[in-house]
């Protein structure tokens, strides 16, 4: 019985935690990831999101204040933003997969003096040699050189995904030329008239 009450509570929590993420103001909910446990977009956000739209029906504009997070996440809740026809906004900075959320939007603003940051896919060896162990025997990776052989396909379609998406929201294809020719450490802010002219703004 205990341990069902901590359970419960553990779960009240996390949730509250989660919530506190998304914020509404009129017609307005605001996704702010300094809110969160660990300051990025994460699991569970996505649920959040979706009911948060079904339940305040008159959302029409997301602002976003993220740092980035888990790209699969963001994907997801980038499909959301699509499917509800949101605008987005940015005030402060929005980088790495926050933007993907940004792109989501019918209407893209930003207020002036605005930071949205791109940077190419990072995997350090650590996680990469991770994955393999862990994935070897059910991909049937015999050697590392096999595991490599599918990573490298892998990587060409995720930077089809990438352009694709791109496109598919009306930016410039030549962000992803741009993009992927940073280092490994590098964030690149593009100026507003590039953002403009790339239609990462609409306006």
């Amino acid at each position: 019985m205990r341990l069902f009450f901590w359970m419960l509570i553990t779960f009240f929590v996390s949730q509250t935690a989660l919530a506190q993420v998304f914020e509404v103001k009129g017609d307005t909910l605001i996704y702010n990831t300094d809110n969160a446990v660990d300051k990025s977009i994460n699991f569970g956000h996505a649920d959040i999101l979706l009911d948060m739209l079904q339940q305040h029906k008159n959302i029409r504009l997301l602002k976003l204040h993220s740092i980035g997070g888990k790209t699969i996440e963001a994907k997801t809740m980038a499909n959301i933003i699509i499917d509800a026809g949101l605008d987005t906004h940015v005030n402060n900075y929005c980088n790495s997969s926050c933007v993907r959320l940004f792109l989501a939007g019918e209407k893209r603003t930003a207020s002036l003096g605005v930071e949205l940051g791109f940077h190419r896919a990072v995997w350090d060896a650590e996680s990469i040699e991770y994955y393999y162990e862990f994935n070897k025997d059910d991909e049937g990776w015999k050697t590392p050189f096999d595991f490599a052989a599918w990573l490298y396909g892998d990587v060409q379609k995720d930077v089809y995904e990438f352009i694709t998406y791109l496109t598919d929201r009306g930016v410039s294809a030549d962000i992803v030329a741009k993009t992927y020719r940073l280092g490994n450490d590098e964030m690149w802010y593009p100026r507003r008239q590039e953002l403009l002219s790339s239609g990462i703004l609409t306006e």
